[in-house]
C-alpha cells in the first residue's frame, strides 16, 4: 500500500512541476486564463504584466500592462499538486 502511496505522491508533485514549467514558458500570459478587453486607449503602449489580486485562489493580472485582465487559478493548482504530492 505505501508503494501505491509513493507512486500517487509522485504523480502529483510531477503535476505540480509541469504546471510551474507551463507558467514560466506561457508568462506573461499564464495557462488556464480568461481575459477581457479592457479597451485601452492612450497614445503610448501598455507596459508589461501587471499584477492586481488573489481572491478565493484565483490571480488577476494583466499580461499587457492594462489592456488586458485577465483570472487565472493555475498558482493555486501548481501549489496545491505541490503540497499534496509532498504530503505523500
Amino acid at each position: 500500500m505505501s508503494s501505491r502511496l509513493s507512486l500517487v505522491g509522485v504523480g502529483f508533485l510531477l503535476g505540480g512541476v509541469v504546471a510551474v514549467v507551463c507558467i514560466a514558458i506561457s508568462f506573461p500570459e499564464l495557462p488556464l486564463s480568461t481575459c477581457i478587453d479592457v479597451g485601452y486607449t492612450g497614445d503610448e503602449p501598455p507596459g508589461w504584466f501587471e499584477f492586481y489580486e488573489f481572491h478565493l485562489g484565483w490571480m488577476g493580472y494583466s499580461p499587457d500592462g492594462g489592456a488586458n485582465r485577465c483570472d487565472t487559478p493555475i498558482v493555486t493548482v501548481a501549489v496545491g499538486l505541490l503540497a499534496v504530492g509532498d504530503y505523500f
